[in-house]
């Protein structure tokens, strides 16, 4: 545990603990948040976007990014690239939430944390320009996202991409997890140099060839996904020569974290933990 770790693929709507949430609610007379329960993906989605709903204010944004700075802190993670979707929140004002408690998990924990802002596939055209007009005004934002149903094709959001990365910023789509191997393909069309999840590869060799040869990582989450009954082979796409990290996705949801989850890659699917160490420090989009 002596080493920094760094993390690429974590939720700040799912970092939310449960006690955070009812006491969120209690404090706005809100029904009690759900119980974090929950057998497939539909499930998840259900109580995910119930959550959301219980974060609303600066501070609330503010409490959630600091109590999700010092769950890393207890784990050694120096770095982390956390996604955020603004179509889950109202307005504008909850982005200084996000960057007072960014700036005091930096200041006071002495650990940092970057944002990725999450383009939502099926969205309105303004809703997507709208993320990236975040992205680029916020403090910490390093690239976008992409999350929503995987059977909407993203292809209409390549101009948006391609002025992200004209400003700086990297792409981390999720593909391949509900979504088939053409989804994957999909996304290195649209310039991913990460793919979130992109465990559908391993059904088509082509692909899982191309990933290679891209030099594409797939940032995997294997406790968030047995969760949802998803049981791929990771170890298949090890010997494939695909660059792999290991990451939370969800960590108050599914529970886990990221120390649990290095074990389990090694352990349970036979990763090599150090190669995962490496390859998260190698291809994050942010300079820490």
């Amino acid at each position: 545990m002596n080493e920094p770790l760094a993390e690429l693929h974590v939720h700040l709507e799912g970092s939310v603990r449960r006690e955070t949430a009812m006491a969120l609610a209690v404090a706005r007379s809100l029904p009690p948040p759900p119980e974090y329960q929950y057998n497939d993906l539909a499930g998840f989605m259900k109580v995910y976007l119930e959550l959301s709903r219980y974060i609303v204010t600066i501070e609330d944004f503010e409490r959630v990014v600091v109590e999700h700075g010092e769950a890393m802190r207890r784990q050694n993670i120096t770095y982390a690239e956390v996604s955020v979707n603004p179509s889950l929140h109202e307005g504008d004002g909850w982005l200084e939430g996000i960057t007072r408690g960014r700036r005091r998990v930096l200041d006071e924990l002495g650990v940092e944390i970057a944002w990725l802002v999450e383009l939502v596939r099926g969205a309105k055209p303004a809703a997507n320009e709208r993320v990236l007009d975040i992205a680029v005004a916020t403090d910490g934002a390093v690239g976008l996202g992409l999350v929503g149903d995987e059977s909407i094709a993203g292809s209409h959001l390549k101009p948006i991409i391609d002025r992200a990365r004209k400003a700086g910023l990297g792409f981390m789509p999720h593909a391949g997890r509900a979504g088939g191997p053409d989804v994957v393909r999909e996304a290195l069309g649209l310039g991913a140099t990460r793919i979130a999840h992109g465990v559908a590869a391993t059904r088509d060799r082509s692909l899982l060839q191309a990933l290679a040869h891209s030099d594409v990582c797939l940032c995997v989450c294997p406790s968030s996904n047995a969760r949802i009954g998803l049981r791929p082979d990771y170890q298949a796409l090890a010997k494939a020569g695909i660059m792999l990290t290991v990451n939370t996705d969800d960590p108050a949801m599914v529970p886990t974290t990221l120390l649990a989850e290095l074990a389990l890659a090694a352990d349970v699917h036979g990763l090599n933990r150090e190669a995962l160490l490496a390859a998260a420090w190698k291809h994050r989009f942010g300079s820490a």
